[in-house]
């Protein structure tokens, strides 16, 4: 069987997305020997899906067809003949809730990661919200099988695209248990980049600096309570490239006079992940609304306590393995997390279960549910 994959919309490695489409297309390969593989991608990004698996054939296309309007159109009119082109079964389309078809030609399976602009308002402008809330549903509905990343999304299917049930399938996303493990915080701190400057001792957040969505505003004024609150000498390490928004967190943090307690690293390069979260003294996770929220399992997996907003589906991910709390409720964000670095018993019970509930979401799991689907879509 050959299997066609658009990689447009995954962020040239800078989102969960990215995560997502590289683990699980990269372990595709493996999992399935018998099958071929054909991803298209724009020219820029055909390196960096070239190094999900040597085993793809890449096919980079011009340029233009990675800006997102005319990506849209270019899914629309060109991606079935060049399925058509290259005989694929079928075709996997691991950025659903972004870049879809009409039609195919062939049996389709779509990720949708999550529905946000439903939850969060002023997300996005308004000619992005059309084509999100308008446009989008409409090919999700004409997808052969919907794979959803947590219970939370899979209901926004059902109610708002109007998904049967019966089509779509929750498969959870992973982490990659080889890279974050536990490790002690010494060394983990000497793998840390100089460059990167990160203080001792920190609480972590990471997410891109997008502004409501991510909630960045709100933890500024809980972390600020921390501090008139409480003798605890930790800063707050912002990590994430700039987005819709973050002039609006740059000001909150000057108002609250946090210019000294707050570090903005920017985009971290992946290799430096796993060690920015085992040198971290705990994970706080305030964003409004998730699709799934890798962070918080790779955090878990670092062997880092967590708390995390009570909302979407971070809860499904965190478990009893965190603290949970109210994403609008700035006290209550403020003491979770002083509650969090100041109980050791807390800290130790969190840690070893966060260790263990971690390790029931991988990758390879997920990968071998993908092909499940795929599968099962071409025999249709």
């Amino acid at each position: 069987m050959k299997i066609g994959i658009s990689a447009f919309g995954t962020d040239s490695g800078k989102s969960g997305i990215s995560q997502y489409a590289a683990n699980v297309v990269g372990q595709l390969v493996d999992l399935a020997p018998g099958h071929d593989f054909v991803v298209f991608i724009n020219r820029a990004d055909a390196d960096w899906v070239q190094s999900w698996h040597p085993r793809l054939e890449v096919i980079a296309l011009p340029d233009w067809t990675g800006h997102p309007v005319a990506s849209i159109f270019w899914h629309l009119a060109a991606l079935p003949g060049l399925l058509r082109r290259h005989h694929c079964d079928t075709v996997f389309m691991p950025a659903g809730n972004r870049r879809l078809a009409w039609s195919y030609g062939v049996p389709s399976v779509g990720t949708v990661h999550d529905f946000s602009q439903l939850h969060v308002p002023q997300k996005y402008d308004a000619a992005r919200m059309f084509y999100i809330m308008r446009v989008l549903p409409r090919m999700m509905r004409r997808l052969t099988r919907v794979i959803s990343v947590s219970e939370s999304t899979r209901r926004d299917l059902e109610s708002f695209a109007r998904i049967p049930r019966s089509r779509i399938r929750v498969i959870y996303n992973g982490a990659d248990l080889k890279r974050f493990t536990p490790r002690p915080r010494a060394a983990a701190r000497a793998e840390l980049p100089p460059s990167l400057a990160i203080p001792d001792p920190y609480v972590l957040y990471i997410a891109r600096l997008e502004h409501p969505a991510k909630n960045h505003v709100r933890l500024l004024e809980a972390f600020a309570a921390l501090k008139r609150d409480t003798t605890l000498p930790h800063k707050l390490v912002l990590v994430g490239g700039r987005w819709n928004g973050a002039e609006v967190i740059d000001a909150r943090v000057r108002e609250l006079g946090l210019t000294d307690q707050v570090i903005f690293s920017g985009f971290v390069p992946n290799e430096a992940i796993p060690a920015l979260y085992a040198a971290a003294d705990a994970l706080v996770f305030p964003s409004l609304f998730e699709g799934f929220g890798i962070p918080v399992l790779e955090a878990m997996a670092s062997g880092i306590p967590v708390c995390a907003a009570d909302t979407s589906s971070i809860p499904e991910v965190v478990g009893d393995a965190g603290l949970l709390f109210d994403p609008v409720d700035v006290p209550a964000m403020s003491a979770s997390l002083i509650r969090l670095l100041q109980d050791q018993d807390l800290r130790k019970r969190l840690i070893t279960k966060g260790i263990e509930r971690a390790s029931r979401f991988t990758w390879d799991a997920a990968a071998k549910a993908v092909l499940e689907e795929l599968e099962a879509a071409a025999a249709l």
